[in-house]
């Protein structure tokens, strides 16, 4: 028997880089967490069976939870853009949102609240310009994929329940993500900058991510899109710099030229050649604030550089 005042909260896609921070960081704040998984369950472990390209779902998750959190999708740098791959990445995203907002209208839930991922990349290579929430959305790969799962999402509504969108930055961790291709370049001597080096990384510590959903469940006038990225962006030239001076090596700064890179990977090299300004401002409105508001911060808590 869970006490009525714990708040259930209910993991779509909780098990990647994110979802596993964030599962930490909920359950020391002393909510219940249980998740979706595609994989077998054992009867009360926390884990209720689901599969979105079949739309099968234990709808006793549904039934259980106080906020459903949907941070469910394949990742966008896993593999090269083929076509199929772009079809994994759209639909993984889109049968998943459209399951859990289907079965939120035709299941009995006490579900108050949806928190639902989206990217910056739905603005696509915005050059030095500030960017807001209500700015200009990209027609490119990332840009369409974003604002085809926003749709998606807005469907929550439909249940009568209050919708956040996180346009969620590179989110920096020791965990993987971002951090890990480039610290591995650093231990070879290498720091590489990507084309010009001029782009803009808008980047977020995993932590102060996992602080905003939680501001996000409590205050209930949060609502809508927000940015989930840092208040000082850096170039990615400027990013590299720092991270060679903390790790306090001897690293080479070596620039990448684009067509390389577009070699390399193809059309997928948006995801290192492109880059957002991205403001911080409406969420910092809420009166959210950053324990990681500066890169330095984030990246000497994260190297253990303290």
């Amino acid at each position: 028997m869970i006490p009525s005042e714990i708040k259930t909260v209910l993991l779509a896609g909780g098990s990647g880089l994110i979802g596993t921070r964030l599962r930490e960081h909920l359950e020391s704040k002393n909510y219940r967490v249980i998740n979706l998984t595609r994989k077998a369950v054992e009867p009360g472990k926390g884990y209720f069976h689901w599969d979105p390209e079949k739309k099968v779902i234990d709808q006793e998750a549904i039934k259980q939870a106080d906020i459903l959190i949907n941070l469910a999708g394949t990742s966008i740098a896993d593999s090269r853009w083929t076509a199929r791959q772009k079809r994994k990445i759209i639909n993984s995203r889109i049968f998943a949102t459209d399951l859990l907002t289907q079965t939120l209208l035709t299941t009995p839930n006490k579900i108050t609240a949806v928190i639902n991922a989206s990217a910056t990349g739905i603005y696509g290579h915005t050059d030095n310009r500030i960017i807001r929430e209500e700015s200009f959305l990209a027609t490119d790969f990332l840009g369409l994929t974003c604002k085809r799962w926003e749709d998606a999402a807005a469907n929550f509504k439909k249940s009568g329940k209050r919708l956040v969108i996180f346009r969620i930055g590179l989110v920096l961790s020791e965990d993987g993500g971002f951090l890990k291709p480039l610290l591995k370049a650093l231990s070879f001597g290498i720091a590489p900058v990507f084309g010009s080096g001029e782009q803009y990384q808008s980047w977020i510590h995993i932590d102060d991510l996992c602080k905003m959903i939680n501001k996000a469940i409590i205050n209930e006038k949060i609502e809508g899109v927000y940015n989930a990225v840092g208040p000082c962006p850096l170039s990615n030239y400027n990013f590299m710099k720092l991270l060679t001076q903390l790790k306090e090596g001897n690293q080479l700064i070596i620039k990448i030229p684009a067509f390389i890179m577009k070699l390399i990977m193809g059309e997928m090299s948006a995801l290192v050649l492109e880059g957002t300004r991205a403001s911080s401002k409406k969420i910092e409105e809420t009166g959210f604030t950053f324990t990681y508001p500066q890169a330095s911060y984030a990246l000497r808590n994260i190297l253990h550089k303290h």
